[in-house]
């Protein structure tokens, strides 16, 4: 296989395996919590009761919650539609990065092993699967990165402030996409060019940011808190690491880390490389040394902040950190082949390929099959559509009682015949039910992993009790949830009982 078309083809291949892996995922597991609210904010635009988010806590900008809604509007109220976003996104990112290594270092391989990477790494591939905002702000801020060495600054500066209108973490690409402009701009006309590409950038960027300020403020004009005051509050406010977190912080994100290649032997090997980039690059004085220390310093500026900041330690925020991971993997591949020399490079670099491909397919293989914790790999939630299949039998007027799954209830239950009741406490539910308990039907549901022990203490000493009603399994057999009614202690028994068996 000689040529550009050899490459093209590989490339295509790549892209059609990844779709393939996402596809397989995508609808395996229930939404988590947040996709669910997101998925609810979507219904929320799309039904027309609240297209400003004035009503809920709204912590995200408008960009989202204004996809979902016309992914809902497509698909349907379903999974799918909640995660068509990330999904499409996912792709996006996987034929992004080829494209921008191939910008970046003019290099066939380099461009290859750079898509391979993002299109089976277990962290790209999960995260392609799920509803978070994550995969759309890393495929807008990649798209930024790329039209900003096309010489396209406008849309790049564009670009950069709709990854921030995804998620507020968006801003870390806008230094990066800024870098990238003004080496755009200097390449083709000097300082003058980068100047004049930074100052174009900037207008697309505010373009964005004024827009995102005006949904803002017309939110806030009706009651609503500003999403920006929102987030920061629901991070516990945003603060400096206390010296006792800086060990188990760094461990945490460590582990996570091992994640975004799937394979130690890639791990080690972009460890050793890169620090053979540095030193590199320091010694050379030209463009491809200097974007090997971009992409290395925005790493780890990256990393510091996460671990010195008091970010909550979830997977998701390591996400964009595999379209840098990729790029230097195939960095390093390319020039270690190069190093073989002129006689053995041409075999050399299809069996470099060839082995880094193997390498990446056995993460992803662990991703696909349920062993990879991240994303779209986890289970947690699984089991949720039978409660809510059940609970939509129910007739008007039934209240359900929730504490843990309210996100959940508020998507998959959408203008259903249920009252949801948010209970904070036992004491709380004991006088709810003691006031209004002889009104209609009362459910509550406890997943696996809470004990329904002091709910029924409180509920006996008013005089009622939890009776099962369904366990909610997973694929494995597994209980996952389990549905109660709340009845009167002197009640009869013989409720009619669902999920396939009598309790």
């Amino acid at each position: 296989m000689n040529g550009e078309k050899g490459w093209r083809f590989l490339t295509w291949g790549l892209l059609l395996l990844a779709w393939g892996l996402r596809v397989a995922v995508v609808t395996v597991h229930r939404l988590h919590p947040d996709e669910a609210l997101y998925g609810y904010w979507g219904m929320l635009v799309l039904s027309g009761r609240d297209p400003w988010l004035a009503t809920v806590p709204a912590y995200k900008p408008p960009l989202l919650s204004t996809l979902l809604a016309g992914s809902l509007a497509f698909l349907g109220r379903s999974e799918l539609a909640v995660r068509w976003p990330g999904l499409v996104s996912g792709m996006v990112a996987v034929g992004l990065s080829g494209r921008l290594a191939r910008q970046l270092y003019r290099d066939n391989l380099t461009a290859l092993v750079a898509t391979a990477a993002m299109a089976l790494s277990p962290f790209a591939l999960l995260f392609s699967a799920t509803g978070f905002t994550d995969a759309p702000l890393v495929a807008l801020g990649l798209a930024g990165c790329v039209v900003a060495l096309e010489g396209h600054p406008a849309w790049a500066g564009l670009l950069a402030g709709l990854a921030v209108a995804a998620k507020q973490t968006g801003l870390a690409w806008s230094p990066l996409v800024g870098l990238l402009v003004v080496a755009a701009g200097a390449r083709k006309s000097g300082p003058r060019g980068a100047a004049v590409g930074l100052a174009r950038a900037a207008a697309g960027f505010l373009a964005v940011a004024a827009l995102m300020l005006a949904w803002d403020r017309i939110r806030v004009a009706q009651g609503a808190a500003s999403f920006w005051r929102t987030g920061v509050a629901g991070y516990g406010g945003l603060r400096m690491i206390w010296p006792a977190e800086w060990s188990p912080r760094l461990r945490a994100w460590l582990g996570w880390s091992r994640y975004l290649l799937g394979s130690l032997p890639l791990d080690l090997l972009l460890l050793v490389g890169a620090a053979g980039l540095v030193a590199r690059g320091v010694r050379r004085r030209d463009w491809p040394a200097l974007f090997d220390l971009t992409l290395i310093g925005f790493s780890l500026v990256y990393l510091l902040i996460h671990w010195l900041w008091a970010f909550p330690v979830w997977d998701r925020y390591l996400l964009p950190l595999v379209v840098p991971v990729s790029l230097l993997l195939g960095r390093v591949v390319a020039l270690a082949v190069r190093k073989v020399g002129a006689q053995a490079h041409h075999y050399g670099r299809w069996v470099a390929v060839g082995m880094v491909v193997l390498l990446l397919a056995v993460g992803a293989f662990s991703a696909v099959s349920g062993r990879v914790p991240v994303g779209g790999g986890r289970d947690d939630y699984d089991g949720i559509d039978q409660v809510v299949a059940f609970l939509r039998q129910a007739p008007e007027g039934t209240v359900l009682y929730h504490h843990w799954l309210g996100w959940e209830y508020e998507f998959y239950l959408f203008d259903g015949p249920l009252y949801l009741a948010y209970w904070p406490t036992p004491a709380w539910l004991a006088r709810d039910v003691q006031a209004f308990g002889a009104r209609g039907t009362r459910y509550i549901v406890f997943p696996a992993w809470e004990s329904s022990a002091r709910a029924e203490a409180a509920l006996a000493a008013v005089g009622y009790r939890l009776r099962l009603v369904m366990e909610a399994r997973n694929g494995t057999g597994e209980v996952r949830f389990r549905l109660f009614q709340v009845r009167a202690q002197e009640r009869a028994e013989g409720m009619a009982q669902w999920s396939g068996r009598v309790l």
